[in-house]
């Protein structure tokens, strides 16, 4: 085995091929067309950008797109596929971005990979770099699904923190951004069962 390929190996096998990312990603398409539609600009920046699947899709849709990401197999992936990318830490490239420039920055699965002081480190650049009509995207393991917080959190050896919905939003609004709501999104096997039942939240 390979160390530069590990993560992406771990990844291809744990969380999904590509076209299963992708179709996990369509929960989005809405909110992307609303961006499109309404807001003054068009340009999204991924953090933590993996194989590149949402910054695919987004300059699909006719987003100028830009990611950052560490992993050199994950940003070898992502230039195969045309894309821009920074390569290296996240936080040191936020500090060095232009203010006001995202109508959407996306950390997907990567907040949980994060420290409580780079957490809000990272939120605070995030909010800096977004147009004043920006939108922050945020996703990550739910703690309020059982076999999630007791199993498969804990399958990623750098995942360092479970994030607590309710005080996150408590970021957000300390931080300043205007508007902030959680979604229950990808809920699995479970989905078609009555919400009365215990099953409902494995």
């Amino acid at each position: 085995m390979s160390n530069s390929n590990f993560y992406l190996d771990f990844e291809n096998k744990f969380r999904g091929s590509t076209d299963e990312i992708s179709r996990r990603l369509n929960a989005y398409d809405l909110l992307l067309a609303k961006v499109l539609k309404f807001a003054k600009g068009k340009k999204i920046l991924d953090i933590g950008c993996g194989r590149g699947e949402w910054l695919k899709k987004c300059q699909e849709l006719g987003f100028l797109c830009e990611g950052v990401e560490k992993d050199d197999a994950m940003v070898d992936a992502c230039l195969n596929k045309k894309l821009k990318i920074y390569k290296g830490d996240a936080i040191n490239i936020l500090e060095g971005l232009e203010s006001s420039q995202f109508s959407i920055v996306s950390l997907f699965h990567v907040i949980e990979h994060l420290t409580h002081d780079q957490l809000l480190k990272v939120l605070k650049e995030s909010k800096r770099i977004l147009t004043d009509d920006g939108i922050l995207i945020l996703e990550t393991p739910s703690i309020d699904n059982l076999i999630v917080a007791s199993r498969q959190f804990f399958l990623d050896p750098t995942h360092i923190s479970p994030i607590n919905p309710d005080a996150l939003l408590f970021f957000l609004d300390y931080l300043g951004f205007n508007f902030s709501k959680y979604f229950f999104l990808n809920p699995g096997q479970f989905s078609d069962k009555q919400p009365s039942n215990i099953s409902s939240i494995l």
